[in-house]
């Protein structure tokens, strides 16, 4: 949490009695969830996200959304004060490339690949404009590059999780979207901002077979956090990522 602001002022006059308050500088944490084709999917992700809300408790103002469209999700980043979001996380399906929505897609109801393409419902936020043109063989209007994200909305030290496949796994030659994201952070000046990625495919059943719905959580496997497109931690706890691993991780960078 960033620091708030101190307000003082005199009482009837004297300078002798004073008010003193503080201003506490209110954050946003963003929960996006949803965007897959199978509702099957789509459920996994909304339990996980409402695990990692639990977490969170009332730190801060949570804004829990279903996906619809990578156009909403850049929209909705946009609109927040400079300075105010405090953390992303995203549950959906993702790889080194991009994190992947169809525009329509629910909890109740299944859309079909031939959905998908005749009615360009691929509604992705991808790496780059180059990776969008090649991927993107569906694409539609409401897809967008993470170059059009304002990154002056995040706050000094604020993290982004991505909860889907593959987002941190190495492609020697390019970088995954994770560590994009956090060059993008530090050249906004975002210095202590953090992203977290899987380096595999990524599952729900966080305690096994026996997994319950409500206990869906995909925050297990292989782990990194990136910080200014370097690999600062390396995981494979269960659970959250603490602040104090995180601060630690920063520290010895």
């Amino acid at each position: 949490m960033e620091e708030g602001k101190l307000t003082v002022t005199k009482v009837n006059g004297n300078p002798n009695f004073r008010h003193v308050t503080v201003e506490e500088t209110s954050y946003v944490r963003l929960l996006f969830y949803g965007g897959a084709k199978l509702s099957s999917h789509n459920s996994a992700f909304y339990f996980a996200s409402l695990n990692v809300q639990k977490d969170y408790k009332n730190d801060g103002d949570i804004k829990h959304i279903k996906i619809e469209t990578a156009k909403q999700i850049v929209d909705t980043i946009n609109n927040q004060k400079e300075s105010s979001i405090q953390s992303i996380d995203f549950f959906s399906h993702g790889d080194m490339l991009g994190l992947y929505f169809i525009k329509g897609s629910d909890i109740n109801k299944n859309i079909t690949q031939e959905d998908v393409k005749n009615n360009k419902l691929n509604s992705s936020l991808y790496l780059g404009s180059a990776t969008r043109f090649v991927m993107g063989s569906n694409v539609g209007e409401d897809s967008r590059t993470i170059s059009e994200i304002d990154f002056s909305r995040f706050s000094k030290i604020c993290k982004i999780e991505i909860h889907g496949c593959l987002t941190a796994r190495d492609m020697y030659v390019k970088d995954n979207i994770c560590e994009e994201l956090s060059e993008l952070l530090y050249d906004e000046g975002k210095t202590d901002s953090i992203v977290i990625g899987h380096t595999e495919k990524a599952n729900p059943n966080i305690k096994g077979s026996s997994t319950k719905n409500s206990e869906q959580d995909y925050r297990h496997g292989e782990r990194l956090v990136f910080n200014n497109g370097k690999v600062i931690l390396t995981t494979k706890k269960t659970g959250r990522i603490t602040a104090s691993e995180i601060t630690n991780a920063l520290k010895n960078k």
